[in-house]
């Protein structure tokens, strides 16, 4: 009975220890079976590199092979590239979009994967699509930004489309002078959009903004329907993140003369890839963008524009100094916490007051104002009145100080007048 169990005990071991150390059949294994890959793995350069690239693409780890989109058969090393096999080698850069839909265009293959199925349809209306259809085999496709072979998620972020890459990837052809000169597209747009504020923070540049919700090519352009946007759609399209200023731009005079005459739109005053952050020196400068660029010194426009102007400095010169003031009173003992808030609260009225400046609304505008400053006085008072309080305290302290001072003074100066008296003979005082 305890040599049967004993040869059970070790017979589980060992299958455990063979289980534990063989490998588990994966598609790693099954990959050796294609014929693509064992002959193409033999070579060297490009080829072999297309089987490493393959190897770590997206399309690897779920099962899509050479097969699916050069053709052939898989499955005989004499007969893989028989065309009868269907077997199409390179496509031709007019048939990419195509090929890549017979899978993206299929809900039902995607559906697994939640992948959209519109990309096909999409690009067809994107001016890459456009002048694809009209024989331009030198526009973007499929692989020119997801690449071919080593095809990666987009959220990863090795992936050429992983949001803070698109600029990069955009700007191999749209920096590129020979490809853009048939069209006459200038190539410093990512140059410029390197120094933008957008820019900026994509590129982790700005303290405590998020390079992840920063706009990139694509999100202004669009993804697969990457298109130019129009003057109409301009506003719409800057508004998908600047939601409460295209608001207020739709009630203003500006909206209804860009509907009536095309301008002003969102890219006339802020530029459109070195978009800069807005200071209030807009409201009176004279240049591209600029109040003064269009409207004449002294007009009533110009005029607004000065007066705005004026509100917001003093605004903002109020919370800074707001700010200096709590600054000083945070060792006074007082909880500051609800001033400090109230700062926060008026710098929002400050935000709120330079978004709706897109009304051209005056009385809006200094109403906010107003309150921000309200809101700095109300602060100031008690900045103000915790000052007075440090110094009464302060001159309290230095009267007890100068009290306590003059007592010990007294004490040294009446002990020293004993120990100099002939008729005082202390330490007989102490002996008795």
């Amino acid at each position: 009975m305890f040599e049967d169990y004993s040869y059970k005990r070790y017979l589980y071991l060992f299958l455990l220890f063979w289980g534990l150390v063989l490998p588990t059949p994966s598609f790693a294994d099954e990959e050796t079976k294609i014929s693509c890959v064992v002959c193409h793995s033999e070579l060297n350069g490009p080829i072999l590199e297309a089987v490493n690239q393959w190897k770590r693409s997206i399309h690897k780890n779920v099962g899509v092979t050479c097969a699916d989109c050069h053709g052939g058969n898989p499955n005989s090393i004499e007969n893989a590239m028989d065309k009868k096999a269907g077997f199409r080698g390179k496509p031709k850069v007019e048939d990419i979009p195509g090929l890549c839909a017979n899978c993206h265009a299929d809900a039902k293959k995607m559906r697994q994967y939640n992948i959209r199925v519109d990309q096909y349809v999409e690009y067809k209306t994107s001016i890459h699509g456009i002048l694809l259809e009209k024989g331009d085999t030198n526009v973007a496709t499929c692989v020119s930004c997801h690449g071919n072979h080593e095809i990666r998620k987009k959220n990863d972020p090795l992936s050429t489309v992983y949001h803070t890459n698109v600029p990069e990837t955009c700007g191999k052809c749209h920096s590129d002078r020979e490809k853009m000169r048939p069209y006459g597209i200038p190539i410093n747009q990512l140059d410029d959009y390197k120094k933008s504020y957008h820019g900026q923070i994509l590129y982790n540049k700005v303290k405590g903004k998020n390079p992840a919700l920063a706009p990139n090519c694509a999100d202004c352009h669009g993804i697969h329907g990457a298109i130019p946007p129009g003057v109409n759609e301009v506003v719409n399209v800057c508004g998908n993140c600047h939601t409460k200023t295209a608001g207020y731009y739709r009630e203003g005079p500006h909206y209804q003369a860009m509907q009536e005459i095309g301008l002003p739109r969102c890219v006339d005053c802020h530029g459109n890839h070195n978009i800069q952050f807005p200071s209030v020196e807009m409201f009176t400068g004279k240049g591209r963008g600029e109040c003064g660029g269009c409207h004449e010194e002294g007009s009533p426009p110009f005029k607004k524009g000065e007066r705005v102007k004026e509100l917001l400095v003093k605004a903002i010169r109020g919370i800074e100094e707001g700010e200096e003031e709590v600054k000083e009173i945070r060792y006074s003992g007082r909880n500051i916490d609800e001033l400090l808030l109230d700062i926060d609260e008026a710098r929002g009225m400050v935000t709120e007051a330079i978004t709706i400046t897109h009304t051209l609304d005056l009385e809006r505008v200094k109403k906010l104002l107003d309150d921000s400053t309200k809101r700095i006085d109300e602060i100031s008072y008690v900045a103000e009145k915790v000052r007075k309080d440090i110094k009464t305290r302060h001159r309290a302290f230095l009267s007890i100080i100068t009290l306590i001072l003059t007592i010990v003074t007294l004490l040294i100066l009446k002990l020293r007048s004993l120990k100099g008296n002939p008729h005082t003979d202390l330490s007989r005082h102490k002996e008795g």
